[in-house]
């Protein structure tokens, strides 16, 4: 009977899965998800200024890291500014030795997969994987191609205030933002910016208030 109930339900999972239709890669990658985590013991209000550089290191699964510097790039750069503004935080120059650091990253990867989907995308109906006889081995003679890029975008402050005497460079706060990308770079844009706004709000303390 149990035997039954799992032939049962693995042909019903394969039915649903061939009838399902292929999504909008767009709306697959329509929100990144957004994780921070702040140091619980950092006094953020007793930091007063902050430095990040207008350029944007990006790591992909290439040899060809690089900086980038650039009208998007800037938007995102742009992004982090306002919210510290919003917060009380005045940008200064390195020379003029900040409180803190900021530091803006984004990682990028492209994954190939394969995806055999068997006998029940059948033009014709259900086919029995053994119709015309019994042979071994079976193998899936249709199979699907594809590719996904993700990307992160990483954001982390550090404490220099503290440095020289803490002799350490301490994260005392950071946020990381994920998921898959389109082909479209406004749009993709867009969420890194949305990404860093909904980070700043999940992290109440960071203020200088």
């Amino acid at each position: 009977m149990k035997r039954n109930l799992v032939l049962a339900g693995l042909a019903l999972s394969f039915f649903l899965y061939g009838c399902i239709k292929e999504p909008d890669y767009e709306k697959l990658s329509s929100d990144l998800i957004v994780a921070t985590n702040t140091d619980s013991l950092g006094v953020f209000s007793s930091y007063k200024t902050y430095f990040i550089s207008d350029s944007v290191a990006v790591i992909n699964s290439s040899v060809t890291d690089t900086v980038l510097k650039n009208a998007s790039t800037q938007k995102l750069v742009d992004a982090v500014k306002q919210n510290m503004t919003a917060r009380g935080y005045t940008f200064t120059s390195k020379a003029a030795v900040p409180d803190l650091a900021l530091m803006l990253g984004i990682a990028k990867n492209t994954y190939v997969g394969v995806i055999y989907s068997g006998w029940w995308d059948s033009y014709y109906g259900w086919w029995d994987p053994w119709y015309w006889g019994w042979y071994y081995p079976y193998y899936y003679p249709w199979a699907t191609y594809y590719s996904i890029t993700t990307g992160t975008l990483i954001l982390t402050m550090a404490d220099l205030k503290n440095a020289a005497t803490n002799k350490t460079l301490r994260i005392i706060w950071s946020a990381v933002a994920g998921g898959a990308i389109g082909d479209n770079l406004d749009n993709n844009v867009q969420r890194g910016v949305d990404a860093i706004n909904q980070a700043f709000v999940q992290s109440p303390l960071v203020t200088t208030k």
